[in-house]
């Protein structure tokens, strides 16, 4: 009777191992993203903002205000915080069209943009402000000439500069043909091209090489990437995939990745934003804090997506996000002591060069901010605690976890 039970037993064993072996197959490319994910020693918080540039002329004074605020606020190290501007370089030149069938543009060092050029200047000297490419336009100007969209028209053609916010979402994207839907791929001669244009036209205004590019509403193919490094591009910012396409509803689609911070393709590096700073749109200081004290526990950076509109709308629209700002940053600083305030181009050179200051490599180091990671894994987890070996990996972990240890060095990348 006792032998019987002990082969019971041993198959009962056998089943809970093959059952455990087989969810861990099942789920090695997620489980894998996880732990290969780089972990951070300290929380470390980077603000990207997009659309700025080339646009309405109420920028300037949005730009001031926002710089104002930043510079209130320094870390352990005494740094501020900053705001990575993702910079359109140009809008159409709607006066010159009224008299001309060809698309006329007009660009950021254009006199009827200086103030803003010069709010972005003066930001970006007292470190306030970090400029990277958005891009020349925020959409593909052949597209747009091409729509029969009467609005589309006249926004074209309207004399004051242009809010890109306010074309149809498809027509937003630069880097897919989204004349119809679902889109289609741009000529690869005509990709190099464009991409070479921005890049020669971020020198002129900016006077500077474009390190990183922010994709116009993260749609964009590998075609395009290989034109930006070909052009000397170190760094894409991303929302953790690459979407390729629009659908027939004008959706972005057709997603390859996932991406997580630290990835490389050649050249490039990839960043990861983690969640949203948007006043405007309900996500304010609580909600960014919350996803900072979730970066935090999970060893990575948060990196938060804003956007100029939070700060160019409506006077209430505006007051409120600047409020928000303030206490972005101060609960930031209150809620993590420790924290780093770093630009994206400071985040990309730490992962591209594994910077063991900020980097945890040890195995019982890294498994704190793991665990929590797969805690939030979604089916892999819940899978894990339905077989029991989320109560045997509690275990392991409790046993050989180490907290990061403080690297001797600079506090500054």
């Amino acid at each position: 009777m006792l032998n019987a039970w002990a082969q019971f037993g041993a198959l009962l064993l056998l089943f809970w191992v093959a059952i455990n072996a087989l969810l861990l197959v099942v789920y090695r490319r997620e489980l894998w993203l996880l732990w290969r994910e780089p972990v951070f020693r300290r929380p470390i918080l980077v603000i990207e903002s997009d659309d700025w540039g080339a646009g309405p002329l109420s920028q300037a004074g949005a730009l001031r205000e926002i710089a104002e605020i930043l510079l209130r606020h320094r870390d352990v190290s005494g740094r501020s915080p900053t705001f990575n501007m993702a910079l359109i370089l140009a809008v159409p030149d709607g006066t010159a069209m009224q008299a001309a069938a060809l698309y006329r543009r007009v660009y950021l060092d254009a006199p009827v943009f200086l103030p803003i050029l010069s709010s972005l200047r003066d930001g970006q000297a007292s470190g306030a402000f970090a400029l990277q490419l958005h891009g020349l336009e925020h959409y593909w100007p052949p597209t747009l000439m091409a729509s029969d969209d009467a609005q589309v028209q006249a926004w074209l053609r309207q004399p004051q500069p242009g809010t890109t916010e306010e074309l149809p979402s498809h027509l937003q994207s630069r880097w897919v043909d989204t004349a119809g839907l679902p889109s289609k791929s741009h000529a690869e001669a005509a990709l190099r091209a464009a991409v070479a244009e921005e890049v020669h036209a971020y020198k002129r205004v900016v006077g500077a090489q474009p390190w990183a590019v922010v994709p116009p509403t993260f749609v964009w193919t590998r075609e395009v990437e290989r034109a930006w490094a070909d052009q000397g591009i170190e760094c894409i910012v991303t929302p953790g995939w690459r979407y390729t396409g629009r659908n027939v509803r004008g959706l972005p689609d057709r997603r390859e990745g996932p991406i997580v911070n630290g990835d490389r393709a050649g050249k490039i590096t990839y960043l990861v934003r983690t969640d949203y700073f948007e006043p405007a749109r309900g996500r304010d200081a609580a909600y960014a804090l919350q996803a900072l004290d979730r970066a935090a526990a999970r060893g990575r950076p948060c990196i938060l997506e804003n956007h100029r509109d939070n700060f160019i709308g409506t006077h209430p629209t505006r007051q409120h996000s600047l409020v928000e700002l303030d206490k972005l940053c101060r609960g930031a600083l209150a809620r993590h002591p420790d924290l780093s305030f770093q630009t994206s181009h400071e985040l990309a050179r730490i992962l591209r060069d594994r910077d063991a200051r900020w980097l945890v490599d040890k195995f019982a180091e890294r498994l704190p901010s793991a665990w929590v990671r797969l805690r939030h894994a979604g089916r892999p987890w819940n899978l894990m605690v339905l077989t029991g070996l989320a109560a045997i990996a509690a275990f392991v972990v409790g046993m050989l976890g180490r907290s990061p240890s403080t690297m001797p060095g600079p506090s500054t990348p």
